[in-house]
């Protein structure tokens, strides 16, 4: 089965960014890469999500700009959307992380995680896959 990619504008990637709950930060850990799946919410133009405080993660995002990406595939059809953020990273603290755990966002695994990280939206592009749907009678 053939398929299609065609790029989404910045408004559908922002839509399913919004519909996500689950997606994936990429990191530089001792001049490595790393990437790491967290729990988030869309904040507005920010992602947020939660780690331990002291941890790789919250050493990673400290002012640092990152890759997140969610995505929605389906295998065995072939078909799905991805989306990828790159943005500077920052350590809330203060009212910024009260209004942060306002959000309801919990911690994904464990208890301790309490430290909340925002990445601003700076890039935002997005690919929708699908089956290339072939007309009967058309030729082949």
């Amino acid at each position: 089965m053939e398929t299609l990619a065609q790029s989404l504008t910045w408004d559908e990637c922002s839509d399913r960014l919004q519909l996500g709950s689950i997606g994936r930060i990429a990191v530089t850990h001792r001049a490595l890469p790393a990437i790491v799946p967290v729990n988030y919410v869309l904040s507005g133009s920010r992602v947020v999500f939660r780690t331990e405080p002291d941890g790789m993660l919250a050493r990673a995002c400290a002012g640092t700009v990152v890759a997140f990406e969610v995505d929605d595939l389906d295998e065995t059809g072939r078909s799905g959307w991805s989306v990828l953020v790159v943005g500077l990273a920052e350590l809330l603290e203060g009212s910024a992380a009260v209004r942060a755990a306002e959000s309801g966002l919990a911690a994904a695994v464990g208890s301790g995680r309490d430290q909340f990280v925002a990445i601003t939206i700076g890039q935002l592009s997005g690919r929708l896959i699908q089956p290339v749907v072939e007309s009967a009678g058309a030729p082949s």
